[in-house]
């Protein structure tokens, strides 16, 4: 039997024809609650994406998804499969779109979900993934593969501009100052080559812009530099001497790290961003002699920060 698919209305609940059989559009009815819902996701849908990029050539990320749509009060539920189906056809696509960035193929996604779903005012997209960054540290000597989580949002309304949310999670290393200079002064040692103690700890890079125009591989560079050093998979004595090094020639507080990182996005995007896109930095220390951990974090837009750090300009 061939079924062809026939749309009409019948009782307030939209009818589909198969052939003789009719299947009633259950997500169209009235709700018993006329209340709109600010967001319906379809989560966890994982997709290989693979961008075209100018410097590393084709990227492939394995990524999860998560697409949402809002519901007006009238509408009972949202079409799931109209959801699962922008991911799927949208992101097979991505490679023959000549999509450089992640963020142009989830506007692209975002704008497919509102054409979709046309009772929807609002649409989000999400991806995760992890991003191996090849960074070298000319100092240490060494070249790794360094893990960069990445997570980007885009939120569009229909009809306006898309807002873009860049996250950045990394990993480095601090060394505390106050050990430090307080094991000098002790013992009298004028010398910054002194015991203190150090840790791993975690940042998490936020960037909230309407223009698409912040590269991912400079944010985590900047992030990267802002701890006391890097952390590397493989540390021959000679490396490991010099990253030791130059860690105790840069002690920091968690608060430094935030801060030199807030400075560092700050001086890659200021001429590329308007003046209220934000950049949030958080920093999370895992105390190597203490039973708990540290956190700091701070939030500011370009133009509080051109106002605190270029005041006469």
């Amino acid at each position: 039997m061939i079924y062809k698919p026939i749309y009409a209305l019948h009782k307030k609940v939209r009818i589909l024809t198969l052939g003789m059989r009719q299947i009633p559009d259950v997500q169209q009815e009235q709700p018993r609650m006329p209340i709109p819902i600010d967001r319906v996701c379809v989560k966890n849908l994982y997709r290989r994406i693979c961008l075209k990029s100018s410097q590393s050539g084709r990227v492939c990320l394995d990524s999860k998804i998560t697409a949402c749509i809002d519901l007006p009060a009238n509408q009972r539920g949202i079409h799931v499969s109209r959801s699962a189906e922008s991911v799927v056809e949208s992101f097979a696509d991505i490679e023959y779109r000549d999509f450089a960035k992640v963020e142009n193929a989830l506007e692209n996604l975002v704008n497919v979900l509102l054409n979709r779903h046309g009772y929807a005012l609002r649409a989000m997209a999400k991806l995760e993934t992890v991003y191996l960054l090849d960074y070298r540290d000319e100092y240490v000597g060494v070249e790794d593969l360094i893990p960069i989580k990445i997570l980007i949002t885009v939120k569009k309304s229909r009809g306006g501009e898309a807002e873009f949310k860049i996250g950045v999670g990394l990993e480095g290393m601090t060394v505390c100052p106050c050990a430090q200079q307080v094991f000098s002064h002790m013992e009298n040692i004028q010398s910054v080559y002194v015991p203190s103690h150090s840790q791993r700890a975690k940042m998490l890079i936020v960037v909230t812009s309407n223009r698409n125009t912040v590269d991912i591989r400079d944010v985590a560079v900047a992030g990267l530099k802002a701890f006391s050093a890097p952390l590397f998979t493989i540390l021959k004595r000679v490396n490991e001497y010099r990253l030791v090094k130059k860690a105790f020639e840069s002690p920091k507080f968690v608060e430094d790290v935030v801060r030199q990182a807030i400075y560092n996005i700050y001086s890659i995007i200021k001429d590329k961003v308007d003046d209220n896109t934000r950049i949030t930095v958080k920093v999370e220390s895992f105390e190597s002699i203490h039973p708990y951990d540290l956190c700091a974090e701070a939030s500011y837009t370009v133009n509080e920060l051109k106002k605190l750090l270029e005041p006469n300009s």
